[in-house]
């Protein structure tokens, strides 16, 4: 069969694009035609890997100044007449959009339609031809819609053949609350893929939280964990990905609860299942989870899970006490304990590990393809053949992804002949530069060994590029505070020893004298005031050695300036950052 996926975003990085591409990638396999019709196309290269087999199309260009993008097109900016506006992707679209879908549903010769939000519900209900069978999916739950929506939606899931929703308590919440006639409602759970990438070995002292910054997630509540973490054990960390308009306050937080020697912000990261294996144990901490995409991702990795008891995913997902365990929403005292329980109990997290790995396999995509080919087939034998079909319209694309190169590299075996690196770090095959794949830099959590530095990264365009450092002594960074008297910074030297060290602030031609202390390899400097300007610093480890620049080059962050939260002070009227440079150079930006 042909299956068309509907899609407000497949360019950018979520739940609903990633179940979309694993369920699009497992039905291919199956032997279906499949394609992603992306509303919206704001990049060239989507952010998250698709599978070669899946086409990806765009109805509409959103860059003003692509050729594609109809500026004078009729109905721009008229608001639509079936598209939901208390869908809170409404801004999304206008008359000019929704003609394009009429006209694209009308002329569809998919055998099966399945939207994957509201108004792409509504729109499958008023346009799709009788002949195809149209199913709606529910990727939140009932309960996170407005008012407005939970009114008028059933008007449409009536016109559909299924209704879908990922978890059995969100169907059992619909089935009390309306009644949907002919269409029929069940639950089928997403599926996750296996990474490809060797399950966590448990050891590093990390753990890992990944999704978007919104307030439901609560990663408030993570942080105010941890700092019960940090109190008892400051040799664990917490890494944080993702990127939403929740990060400011995040970031605020951090530094209030003097976490910033513990908590890492890490930004977007794609895929995530390399990052999901560096860490000992999962976090999630949302007020509600519709599914739990997440603490499958991290137990498909071998990664046991400190979770709320969200409704409605996580109760349905883990089982407490065997692969991870279960606590109160909205309690950073709770969370904090189950985090110490596991932290503290290496043959209970080792136990919880195995089990995350056994019990997450249930949600492999193959058999999840396997209940939706079926609904497929039971609905499609009721269905008549339609006598005659509207011309179809074209749509944008397809993306690129299935001609370019795709490149896994850790940055630690020899690059595949024919791959090169460009002057800007770029990785090229033959001239062509290569999409990013699976980056398992898990080698670099404890520093690498030797002298150079090889770590690989996506680029915001999605090509794979790589940050190369290679010297013979690395001076770096550790802890930093601050108080009223300065900034104080901890340090370790690689590379050679102390013999009278000297350290200097740089600012152009102006070199201030700083004064270092040392302990075998650590050091330490306290800098109370520098003149305004932005100062790197630079440790000779003897008299007469070259200098090299203090940073943070030893480890596997691509980027400092984005992970590291950085307290600022101000001393006698100066206000003093420290912070780190493209580069991951330490600097310190001083202010009047």
């Amino acid at each position: 069969m042909k299956v068309l996926f509907l899609i407000n975003d497949a360019f950018g990085i979520g739940g609903t694009i990633k179940t979309t591409f694993n369920l699009g990638a497992a039905l291919a396999a199956r032997g279906h035609e499949v394609e992603v019709l992306s509303t919206v196309r704001h990049r060239d290269v989507p952010k998250l890997p698709v599978d070669p087999a899946i086409r990806l199309m765009s109805l509409v260009e959103s860059r003003t100044g692509h050729p594609d993008y109809e500026a004078d097109a009729p109905g721009r900016g008229v608001e639509p007449r079936v598209y939901p506006m208390s869908d809170f992707r409404a801004r999304d679209y206008d008359r000019h959009v929704e003609q394009r879908y009429r006209a694209y549903l009308r002329g569809s010769d998919a055998d099966v339609i399945i939207a994957t939000r509201p108004g792409l519900i509504a729109y499958t209900a008023a346009f799709a031809p009788r002949h195809i069978v149209r199913i709606g999916q529910e990727h939140l739950v009932r309960g996170q819609h407005r008012k407005a929506l939970r009114e008028l939606m059933p008007r449409y899931l009536r016109k559909l053949d299924a209704f879908v929703t990922v978890s059995q308590h969100d169907a059992d919440d619909y089935r009390a609350h309306l009644r949907l006639r002919r269409t029929r409602l069940l639950f089928i759970p997403n599926g996750v893929p296996a990474p490809t990438v060797p399950p966590s070995h448990g050891r590093a002292k990390l753990v890992v939280a990944a999704g978007r910054l919104i307030a439901s997630k609560r990663y408030d509540v993570l942080i105010r964990a941890f700092a019960k973490v940090a109190a008892e054990r400051p040799d664990w960390q917490l890494r944080i990905y993702g990127d939403g308009k929740e990060t400011p306050a995040l970031r605020a937080l951090v530094l209030e609860l003097g976490l910033h020697n513990h908590v890492r912000m890490m930004g977007q990261y794609s895929p995530i299942e390399p990052e999901w294996a560096k860490g000992s144990i999962a976090a999630v901490s949302a007020d509600r989870e519709p599914f739990g995409m997440t603490l499958v991702e991290a137990m498909r990795c071998g990664v046991p899970v400190v979770s709320t008891d969200a409704p409605h995913g996580p109760g349905e997902i883990l089982r407490h006490g065997e692969d991870g365990l279960l606590t109160p929403v909205g309690d950073p005292d709770a969370m904090g304990d189950a985090l110490l329980r596991l932290i503290n109990d290496d043959e209970l997290r080792r136990s919880m590990s195995a089990a995350a790995l056994v019990n997450s396999a249930r949600y492999d995509p193959a058999p999840i393809a396997e209940q939706y080919e079926r609904l497929f087939t039971e609905i499609s034998a009721k269905k008549r053949k339609p006598w005659r079909r509207r011309p179809p319209v074209e749509a944008l694309g397809p993306a690129p992804t299935d001609t370019q190169p795709t490149l896994d590299w850790d940055g630690l075996a020899p690059l595949p002949d024919g791959v090169t690196v460009s002057k800007s770090g770029r990785l090229e095959k033959d001239g062509v530069p290569v999409i990013a794949g699976l980056r398992d830099t898990r080698h670099l959590l404890d520093g690498p060994v030797g002298q150079r530095i090889q770590l690989p990264y996506r680029t915001q365009d999605g090509w794979m590029a790589v940050r190369i450092w290679d010297q013979p002594v690395y001076a770096e960074v550790g802890d930093i505070s601050t108080d009223t008297d300065g900034i104080h910074l901890t340090g370790r030297l690689h590379g050679a020893m102390f013999d009278d060290p000297r350290l200097e602030a740089q600012d152009g031609k102006d070199i201030r004298k700083l004064t270092v202390t040392t302990d075998g390899l650590d050091f330490r400097a306290s800098i109370a005031s520098l003149p305004i300007g932005i100062w790197t610093l630079r440790l000779r480890h003897a008299a007469t050695a070259e200098p090299v620049t203090l940073g943070r080059f030893r480890d596997d962050i691509v980027d400092k300036r984005t992970a590291f939260v950085l307290p600022a002070t101000t001393v006698r009227g100066a206000k003093l950052q420290p912070g780190y440079t493209e580069s991951n150079d330490f600097t310190i930006r001083v202010t009047a």
